[in-house]
């Protein structure tokens, strides 16, 4: 009987299949269960897929017959070849005329930088544009299938910074500045100060040079181009006729002639000016405000002149090629009213001779 039995057993088994549970372990029961659970979730799979790609093409069916198939619209980034989300881009018929509505003017979505818009067949053009970039270069295509593709690619901008300095004495000048592009519009028209002197252009790399222009009253015109923006040294202006400047940022010890550490930029541009001119004579001159006595004043402002000359002797430049000549507060060049205003009157003055 018992042999019967495991006869028996083993035959409906075999007859069975995986459906005879009762020989499987609690593993294999928890195994089989998911494999039926995850052919359940493919099966839903193909159905969905089946049912979204049916709905696609009676979709695409409805557009051409009512005359608006798709087009999609990608931006990039010229440089990198990255996909460029936000932009805004146009699409417009061709021979629609000028100034009617586009046909697109949206933004792209942030995911895949693409717009989706039903149009009827046609011929188009399209651009797109993005804060801190140059726009695309307008593409003209033919819109003839469903989902048509129109890639448009933007340009990053070229952020060059340059100063307007004096030829001489190296400090900023207030100028006019006009920035053309070849075809000759203007990019940017600005006057820099006599402050800072640092401007800022946006140029396009793919305009091979622009032309920039400077003008101001006392020095001859300047004008030059700019092709290389990664090195450009900048606008230099030779001045007409120059008689004296004054030696900005030296600082002295408060009532004494001791020139501060602070200085030694203001110093090293005098010796600097003075090394590349080795004909050059000049005249320090020292100014004072109106605090303390006539003659306390006058000899603060020559002991300064004598220290600055000092200082240049030092450094190498003939003491013979320096005069001081110490005013004291005589030649103020605004009232001594406020302190912003004694503040500009105490001044080292460079004269040339």
């Amino acid at each position: 009987m018992r042999l019967r039995f495991i006869i028996l057993s083993l035959f409906m088994a075999f007859a069975l299949g995986d459906n005879f549970c009762y020989a499987m372990t609690p593993a294999q029961k928890r195994a089989k269960a998911k494999e039926i659970q995850m052919r359940k979730r493919e099966a839903a799979k193909r159905k969905a897929a089946k049912k979204k790609a049916a709905k696609r093409k009676a979709a695409k069916r409805k557009r051409i017959k009512d005359g608006k198939p798709l087009l999609y619209v990608y931006t990039y980034n010229k440089q990198t070849g990255d996909i460029l989300p936000a932009s805004h881009v146009i699409v417009q018929d061709i021979h629609a005329y000028p100034n009617k509505r586009p046909k697109v003017s949206k933004d792209t979505d942030s995911k895949r930088a693409r717009i989706s818009r039903g149009l009827p067949f046609g011929t188009y053009w399209a651009v797109a544009a993005k804060t801190g970039w140059f726009h695309s270069d307008t593409v003209v295509f033919k819109h003839q299938e469903d989902e048509d593709t129109i890639r448009l690619f933007l340009y990053p901008e070229t952020r060059l910074t340059f100063t307007v300095t004096d030829s001489l004495t190296s400090r900023p000048v207030s100028a006019n500045i006009i920035v053309r592009h070849p075809e000759g519009h203007k990019i940017m028209q600005t006057t820099s100060d006599s402050i800072h002197a640092l401007l800022a252009v946006l140029l396009d790399d793919r305009v091979p040079y622009y032309t920039i222009e400077a003008t101001s009253p006392n020095y001859h015109p300047f004008s030059d181009t700019i092709n290389d923006y990664s090195s450009y040294p900048g606008v230099i202006m030779s001045p007409k006729e120059i008689k004296s400047f004054v030696l900005h940022k030296i600082y002295f010890a408060t009532g004494k002639t001791h020139i501060l550490a602070t200085s030694e930029p203001a110093l090293q541009e005098l010796y600097q000016f003075l090394q590349v001119r080795p004909n050059q004579r000049i005249r320090i001159v020292g100014h004072t405000d109106n605090i303390g006595s006539d003659r306390s004043n006058q000899v603060l402002s020559e002991g300064r002149c004598t220290a600055v000359k000092q200082q240049m002797v030092e450094r190498g430049i003939a003491p013979e090629r320096i005069e001081v000549d110490g005013r004291g507060e005589r030649d103020p060049i605004v009232p001594n009213d406020s302190e912003e205003h004694r503040q500009m009157n105490r001044r080292v003055e460079i004269v040339l001779l």
